[in-house]
C-alpha cells in the first residue's frame, strides 16, 4: 500500500508549466517519490491518486481515479468516475432466453459452471437465489467505489472515454473508443488487451483475453482466454477458449470453445459449447405470437454449415452437424454424432453419421491443443472423448434406432418431425453399437476404481462432465448453507471434476453389468476392453477412409496452376495440405 501526500507548491508550478490544469490542486495525491517530469498536458478534476513511476501525457480529463505504480495513460480523452459504481459487477445479462428468466449477473469470479447453474437450474429457485446472494455479497457490494482504477503496469493509450472502469494490472488498452461501467479483471503478467475502436458498456473482461478491432458489447462477460474481434454482442457470456469474430451474438451463453469467424453469422438465444458456426449461421427466437421467448440448446461439438438456419426452440444433439434451413424445431439429443440436412423443406436425419467421418476426430483432437487457459482460469473442462455423458446418449440412440426399425415402416420413418431413411437408420445403429463398445472399453481400460456416484444420468455443465447425483448433492449443500460462498461452491465442483475418472469407471461398470445381466468379472471386463479396442479401430478406419477421400485427385482442383503436369499439380496439393 503506497503512502500519498499533497502536491508541493513547486510541483504545482512545474505541472502548470507543462500544460496541466486542475479544478483543485489539493485533490491530487501523489507518492513521496513523485516527480512532475512524467506528467504533461493533463486536465485534473476531483480526486486523483498518482502512484510511483506513473506516466501521464495528453489526457483531457482525469477525474476520480486511482492510477497504480508504473502505469501509463497517454493521448486519451478521459479517464473518469461519475459517482459511485460497481464497475459492471451485478449487471444482469439476459442469457439463453432473450425475454429473460435466465439472467446471469456479471461478476469477476464468474465461471462457466456457476453461469450454467444460475441459468439452467431455474427449477431450483432457492439454490439460484442463494448463489445470486453470494455473488452480490462477495463481488458486487465490495466493488462499489467512487474512484475508477488503473492497475499497476497498465498502459492506456490513444483512447476515447473510459468512464467508471476498474482496470487490473499489466493490461493494455489501446485505441478503445468508449468503455463504461466495466472491469478488466487482469492479473500481473497476463496478456490482457483491449484494442482499437472497442466500445463496451456494462462489462467484465477477465485476464488473458483479447477484445479487439471495433468490438461493440453491452452487458457482456468475457472469460479467461477468450477472443473477440469486430463482434457485436449484447447480453452474452463467453467462456474459456471462445473466439468470436465479425458476427453478432445476442443472449448467448457461450460455453468453452464457442467459435464464430464470419461477419454474416448470428448466434442468438441459446447455450453453445465446443460449437463452430459457419458463414451465415442464423437462428430465429421470435415467432411473432409470443415475442422472443424461444431458446436453443446446442450440445457439445455441434457445427453449423454455411447458411444453416434453425427456428427455435430446438435442441441439437452432441456432435451434430446442421446443414440447410430447419423450421420443425428439431430435437436430436438422443442421436449424437448425426448429420441434420434439409431437402425440399424437410429436415432429414442421418443418425450417427459423424462417427465415421474425419471431422469429429479432428475436433476432438484440436480442442486440448488450443487450451489457452492460465493459472487464474476458473472454468473446469473435460476433454475426454469417451465419457458417460455422450455414452448414455449413444445408449439412447441404440434404443431409438431399434424401436424405429421394429415398426412396420417403408423406406422412410418419422421421429419427432424428422425424417430418417430406413437404410440410414440401420447404418446408424451399426455405428452406435460400435461407439458403445469403444466408449465402454475405453472407460474400463482407464483402470480407475469405480465410484457408484457415477451411475445414472450425467450433465455437461459448462464444459465439465459431472454425474447428476453429484451435481444435485452440491446444490443441496448450497441450500443447506454448508457451501456458503462461491469459492466453496467452485471448490466442490473442482473436487468432483478431479474425481471424474472414478465416476466414469462407476458408470461404465454399471452399464456393463446391465448389458451382461450379472456383475462383471475380471474376464468380462477384459473382454469388454478388447471389444472396445477393436470397435475403436473399426471407427478409426472409417474416419481414415473419409480423410482419404479428401486427399484424392478430384479435390486438387485449383492446385499447381502452373505445374507442367498432373504429378506437379498433386505435388503442390500435397505440399499445401501437408499430406505425406
Amino acid at each position: 500500500m503506497e503512502d500519498y501526500r499533497k502536491l508541493t507548491a513547486d510541483e504545482r508550478g512545474r505541472l502548470q508549466a507543462q500544460g496541466c490544469t486542475a479544478e483543485d490542486w489539493d485533490s491530487i495525491e501523489v507518492t513521496t517519490d513523485f516527480t512532475p517530469d512524467t506528467v504533461r498536458g493533463c486536465g485534473f478534476r476531483g480526486t486523483v491518486r498518482i502512484g510511483t513511476g506513473v506516466r501521464l501525457r495528453n489526457v483531457g480529463r482525469l477525474s476520480g481515479c486511482d492510477i497504480g505504480a508504473g502505469a501509463t495513460v497517454e493521448d486519451t480523452s478521459a479517464v473518469e468516475a461519475t459517482g459511485r459504481s460497481s464497475f459492471g459487477s451485478g449487471i444482469p445479462a439476459a442469457a439463453v432466453n432473450e425475454a429473460g428468466g435466465r439472467e446471469i449477473p456479471l461478476f469477476t469470479g464468474l465461471t462457466s459452471q456457476l453461469a450454467y447453474i444460475i441459468a439452467m437450474y431455474r427449477h431450483r429457485p432457492a439454490t439460484v437465489e442463494r448463489l445470486l446472494g453470494m455473488a452480490e455479497r462477495e463481488f458486487t457490494l465490495p466493488a462499489a467505489a467512487s474512484l475508477c482504477t488503473v492497475g499497476p503496469g497498465t498502459r492506456i493509450s490513444s483512447c476515447g472515454i473510459l468512464r467508471n472502469v476498474a482496470i487490473g494490472p499489466d493490461a493494455v488498452v489501446e485505441g478503445a473508443s468508449f468503455l463504461s461501467n466495466g472491469t478488466v479483471a487482469s492479473h500481473p503478467g497476463q496478456r490482457t488487451y483491449i484494442g482499437p475502436g472497442v466500445k463496451m458498456r456494462d462489462f467484465i473482461v477477465c485476464g488473458n483475453s483479447i477484445i479487439d478491432n471495433g468490438t461493440v458489447a453491452e452487458r457482456c462477460f468475457f472469460g479467461n482466454a477468450t477472443r473477440a474481434s469486430a463482434l457485436t454482442a449484447t447480453d452474452s457470456l463467453f467462456f474459456a477458449g471462445s473466439h468470436c469474430d465479425n458476427g453478432e451474438a445476442c443472449s448467448v451463453l457461450a460455453g468453452p470453445y464457442t467459435i464464430s469467424h464470419h461477419k454474416s453469422t448470428l448466434l442468438i438465444a441459446g447455450m453453445f459449447s465446443f460449437f463452430n458456426a459457419g458463414s451465415g449461421t442464423n437462428q430465429s427466437n421470435h415467432l411473432l405470437k409470443s415475442g422472443p421467448v424461444h431458446q436453443g440448446i446446442h450440445q457439445r461439438g455441434c457445427k453449423y454449415g454455411s447458411d444453416a438456419y434453425m427456428m427455435l426452440p430446438a435442441l441439437d444433439g452432441a456432435f451434430t452437424t446442421v446443414i440447410g434451413r430447419h423450421k420443425s424445431h428439431p430435437d436430436t439429443e438422443c442421436f449424437p454424432f448425426s448429420l441434420l440436412i434439409e431437402q425440399e423443406g424437410y429436415s432429414w436425419l442421418l443418425p450417427g453419421s459423424n462417427l465415421a467421418t474425419a471431422g469429429a476426430a479432428r475436433d476432438l483432437a484440436k480442442w486440448p491443443q488450443r487450451d489457452r487457459r492460465d493459472r487464474y482460469a476458473g472454468d473446469l473442462i473435460n476433454f475426454e472423448e469417451c465419457n458417460p455423458y455422450i455414452a448414455e446418449r449413444i445408449t439412447a440412440a441404440i434404443a431409438a434406432c431399434e424401436e424405429l426399425l421394429g415398426r412396420e415402416t417403408g423406406d422412410v420413418c418419422t421421429y419427432r418431425r424428422l425424417r430418417i431413411r430406413t437404410g440410414m437408420l440401420r447404418r446408424g445403429l451399426r455405428l452406435y453399437r460400435l461407439a458403445q463398445e469403444k466408449y465402454l472399453g475405453a472407460m474400463l481400460a482407464a483402470g480407475k476404481a469405480p465410484d457408484a456416484d457415477g451411475t445414472g444420468r450425467w450433465a455437461d455443465a459448462g464444459g465439465m462432465y459431472i454425474p447428476l447425483r453429484v451435481m444435485e448433492g452440491i446444490l443441496d449443500r448450497i441450500d443447506s448453507e454448508e457451501l456458503a460462498s462461491t469459492a466453496e461452491v467452485c471448490g466442490a465442483l473442482k473436487k468432483a471434476h478431479e474425481r471424474y475418472g472414478e465416476y466414469a469407471a462407476g458408470w461404465a461398470f454399471h452399464r456393463l453389468e446391465e448389458l451382461l445381466g450379472h456383475r462383471p468379472t475380471a474376464v468380462d471386463i477384459e473382454a469388454a476392453i478388447e471389444a472396445g479396442t477393436a470397435a475403436a479401430a473399426k471407427l478409426a478406419a472409417m474416419a481414415a477412409d473419409d480423410m482419404r477421400s479428401e486427399q484424392e485427385a478430384s479435390m486438387a482442383i485449383g492446385y499447381g496452376i502452373d505445374a507442367p503436369d498432373d504429378e506437379g499439380r498433386m505435388a503442390d496439393f500435397r505440399a499445401v495440405r501437408g499430406i505425406r
